[in-house]
């Protein structure tokens, strides 16, 4: 519920930025005439709108979520990622907007964005007495307007800023869920009628059920800024302070904490082929179940990705998942101008397990896949594979941690079957697939 939440804050605030900026160049009188032509839009392309009043220098209207197939389309031409399931979920949502012009000396519009009602896929649902509690006091909520959201766009909408109403709420029911988030704020840039940049504070956001679960999310930060003219031409990023997780059942209780995590991605296209590259880190994780702690540091995830080809993986987004065939054509599709991919580091500097502190590991992998990989022919024969696909992968261990992984019975048996090298103390595993030929630490095997 609460991803299915914040999926529509963000997917309004897209519709609405584009309601309000396609074609206008001045303010107010210029808005209040465009408005008729972008509702017109908006109505032949999935939405329906609704109870519109319109005054001097504010009006109000309801955004309604009739035809999602026809949305998904809309939200793609626009720029904006969305699959039919999403928007399916989000059939017979109502938004309400309410607009003022010229409301500042920053705002050339402000409006105010709240959901009215929630989807008719959870309303229609069989629910027993709980369900029906829980759906009584979110609807309360709304009634409310508790979710709120407020956006301000400067005198020539080439930028806005905005927030997200502090939610404090206890949903009473079999078992008490508290709720909060604090410190929403946004702010971008618009460009030809597009989000161009869009920057992003949460300060606090808190969730507990009672003797069930909590989660904690402390000071978290992203941004994105489109780069070229496909709408995957982009970069961003998210940095986290602070994560808590906690899950608690009849026999065991889990508990998982994140510290400093954050993450970059850069993705380019050039003649429909992506070219991707992901960086992530971490400086803590710690675990513990049942009293048993663990502890990880200097954590760090690197991931590239070349020859993408993206307008395969559109129709592959798209595709029924039932549809094995056509899942199979579009994978064969997807591979057929080759792909390259590369970690260029997965490590973990240091680990605490079992009482004993050690060094972690790291690895290293990249793996190329030839077009000439034929799916069908792999069904029926998996050695059609091995000319077909490069890959190589190292990695290196601390000889504790070696040691550690040694005492299940299981990796015991591997580590027998590929002997390690040993440099500087440390054991390394060199694996490698080229042209057939299968090679470990340098000795052919296959």
């Amino acid at each position: 519920m609460r991803k299915l939440g914040f999926a529509v804050i963000g997917i309004i605030l897209v519709a609405v930025i584009y309601y309000f900026t396609t074609g206008s160049e001045q303010v107010t009188q210029e808005i209040k005439n465009q408005v008729n032509r972008e509702l017109a839009t908006l109505e032949q392309n999935g939405f329906a709108i609704k109870e519109r009043n319109i005054q001097k220098s504010e009006e109000h209207f309801i955004i309604s979520f009739d035809d999602p197939k026809k949305i998904v389309d809309f939200f793609a031409s626009q720029g904006a990622q969305m699959n039919l399931e999403d928007a399916t979920a989000l059939k017979g949502l109502r938004i309400g907007v309410d607009a003022k012009y010229l409301n500042d000396a920053y705002s050339a519009l402000s409006l105010d964005i709240y959901p009215l009602n929630l989807p008719t896929g959870i309303t229609e649902l069989d629910m027993d007495k709980e369900d029906k509690l829980i759906l009584e006091q979110l609807n309360k909520m709304l009634k409310k307007k508790d979710i709120l959201v407020h956006v301000d766009f400067n005198k020539l909408l080439s930028s806005f800023k905005g927030y997200l109403k502090d939610i404090h709420e206890t949903l009473q029911g079999e078992n008490e869920v508290k709720f909060n988030i604090e410190g929403v704020t946004f702010a971008g840039d618009i460009d030809k009628g597009k989000i161009s940049r869009l920057d992003q504070k949460l300060k606090h956001m808190t969730f507990e059920a009672k003797d069930e679960a909590h989660a904690q999310f402390s000071e978290l930060t992203s941004h994105y800024k489109r780069t070229g003219p496909n709408s995957y031409d982009s970069t961003s990023g998210y940095s986290v302070k602070n994560i808590h997780l906690t899950g608690i059942n009849e026999t065991s209780k889990v508990l998982v904490s994140i510290d400093d995590m954050s993450g970059d991605s850069i993705t380019s296209i050039k003649n429909d082929l992506a070219q991707s590259s992901i960086k992530a880190t971490a400086s803590k994780v710690k675990f513990e179940t049942n009293g048993e702690k663990s502890l990880l540091k200097g954590i760090t995830f690197n991931f590239n990705i070349k020859n993408l080809d993206m307008l395969a993986l559109k129709k592959l987004e798209d595709a029924d998942a039932n549809n094995e065939a056509e899942i199979n054509r579009l994978v064969q599709e997807l591979i057929s101008k080759g792909i390259a991919m590369e970690i260029p580091i997965l490590e973990i500097k240091k680990i605490e397990a079992e009482g004993k502190s050690m060094d972690g590991f790291s690895l290293t992998a990249n793996i190329d896949v030839d077009k000439s990989l034929n799916l069908a022919a792999l069904q029926t024969n998996p050695m059609a594979a091995l000319n077909a696909v490069n890959t190589k992968t190292k990695m290196t261990l601390s000889s504790e941690l070696a040691a550690l992984i040694a005492q299940q019975p299981r990796a015991m048996l591997l580590m027998m079957l590929i002997p390690s090298q040993e440099i500087n103390g440390k054991k390394i595993y060199e694996v490698e697939l080229k042209n057939g030929s299968l090679s470990i630490n340098g000795k052919s095997v296959l």
